[in-house]
């Protein structure tokens, strides 16, 4: 009886564990979520107040997808809506090339080094390549 109960303990802490393991993966695997306000004016203002950390946001969410080779990644949602904002992989050095200016022309030099490595990282992989883009989806040009 006190084998089967012993058992049953190591068995209950070993799934434990698993599932803990399990559940801290996932969550890593999740692409950060940034929940913007639904209304215009509401919209405007945050848009100006947080201009620095949406784009955070953005290289955060290319980033993301970079990683895990994601041919597009949801970068934006909108509170009390299901509308959401993506990012297609072949639109991912445009924005960061746009990124890349504000920080430069708003004097924000800090966050420079991340994105230009973040471009490079595109740049030299070829998985990035935005014909094969097309293949991906069937459309063999």
């Amino acid at each position: 009886m006190v084998e089967k109960s012993i058992t049953f303990f190591i068995f209950c802490i070993c799934s434990v564990i698993f599932i803990g393991m399990a559940a801290k993966k996932n969550k890593e695997n999740l692409p950060p979520v940034y929940v913007l306000p639904s209304e215009n004016k509401e919209l405007q203002f945050f848009s100006k107040k947080f201009k620095v950390e949406m784009m955070e946001q953005i290289v955060r969410a290319i980033e993301f997808a970079v990683e895990h080779h994601l041919p597009f990644v949801e970068v934006f949602q909108f509170k009390n809506s299901d509308f959401v904002i993506t990012l297609s992989k072949k639109d991912y050095l445009n924005n960061l090339n746009n990124i890349y200016n504000y920080f430069i022309e708003k004097e924000v030099y800090e966050y420079c080094p991340r994105v230009v490595r973040l471009q490079e990282t595109i740049k030299s992989n070829a998985s990035f390549n935005i014909n094969d883009e097309n293949k991906t989806f069937g459309n063999n040009k």
